[in-house]
């Protein structure tokens, strides 16, 4: 047998490889898409527990509002949830499987307006943990960095509010010891809100209709570019409908689906444009501030509330390889400082 015929299967074998491993990062891509949806519905309650400003679901509280000081907050969210198929592989093949998942992450967000002009912007920075019970071999760890120039009317929080954000993404191996994947991700988007009372009224608009808001609806719908590093980079047209209702003040409940059209660039002659679902339903419990023994103590605690949250993933694909649904039932407690 010659070199030459040696040598072809080699190579094919080699760009069938990485052929894989740029589907497999494309399929990580959007899975993680939908755990920042999950961590954005906690942040998006409307409790008592300072937020970050910085959230893809409309109805979040203070989103849309004018930032009157410069101001920083600091969030920790340590959810646990079980996980059907863990791996998000398609329905039937062994990489379907359940498991139990952890993700702690802390992060650390700063507010400010900008002078006299009706924007606010916000910067974060957060660190977050995956881990599995079952499929070790899926654990990674995160640093999310993102920055959000946001047009905001003063007087009217439920004005249209179109912003953009620049927020990269760098994923490591357990522990951060080693460097997976780095994505970009520029995002044009756009968020409204309508916020009524408990005889469901319109909320007259002010600078915080928040305030004496019951229930409140909400739609943000965007465009995104991502740049992969390794590829391939994609981009993406999302909406996002939401919805709230607070109960009571200690009670109060979240509805939003999270819907996308992420295309793929071509790689090694080989692309993939894929359509995603996620609905996701959170209901919080917010700690009595008399279990502290004042609303001082509760606030030095950081206002603790507790989330229950049930999600569904469903991915389509023409690549039957990324074909697959996902569902994520859990808990989570949430804490929250704000200065």
């Amino acid at each position: 047998m010659s070199y030459r015929r040696m040598k072809a299967p080699a190579c094919l074998l080699t760009v069938s490889l990485a052929m894989l491993a740029a589907s497999a990062v494309a399929q990580v891509g959007g899975h993680d898409d939908a755990d920042q949806a999950r961590t954005d519905a906690m942040f998006g309650m409307h409790g008592y527990t300072p937020v970050p400003q910085d959230n893809v679901f409309a109805t979040a509280p203070g989103l849309e509002q004018q930032a009157r000081r410069s101001t920083f907050t600091f969030n920790i969210v340590a959810p646990i949830a079980f996980t059907s198929n863990a791996l998000s592989g398609p329905s039937g093949v062994p990489t379907d499987q359940n498991s139990a998942k952890f993700n702690p992450s802390a992060g650390l967000s700063w507010t400010a307006p900008v002078f006299d002009l009706p924007f606010k912007i916000t910067v974060n920075a957060r660190a977050e943990l995956d881990r599995f019970t079952v499929v070790p071999s899926a654990d990674f760890d995160k640093i999310f960095l993102s920055g959000r120039l946001q047009y905001v009317d003063a007087n009217n929080d439920q004005a249209f509010s179109p912003y953009v954000s620049y927020g990269p993404r760098l994923s490591y191996t357990p522990f951060y010891a080693g460097w997976l994947q780095t994505r970009q991700d520029l995002t044009f988007g756009i968020n409204k809100t309508f916020n009524y009372d408990a005889n469901f009224q319109r909320v007259a608009f002010s600078g915080n209709s928040f305030a004496e808001t019951t229930w409140s609806f909400g739609v943000t719908t965007g465009f995104q570019r991502r740049f992969a590093n390794p590829p391939p980079s994609s981009w993406a047209v999302f909406l996002v409908p939401s919805a709230s209702y607070v109960i009571s003040p200690q009670w109060n409940l979240g509805v939003g689906v999270f819907m996308q059209r992420r295309g793929f660039d071509s790689f090694l002659g080989q692309s993939d444009e894929e359509w995603f679902i996620e609905p996701i339903a959170t209901l919080e419990f917010v700690l009595p501030s008399r279990w502290f023994g004042s609303e001082a103590n509760a606030a030095l605690i950081g206002r603790p509330a507790l989330d229950f949250q049930v999600a569904y993933e469903k991915n389509w694909s023409p690549l039957a390889t990324f074909n697959y649904d996902q569902w994520v039932v859990g808990a989570a407690l949430k804490f929250g400082w704000r200065f």
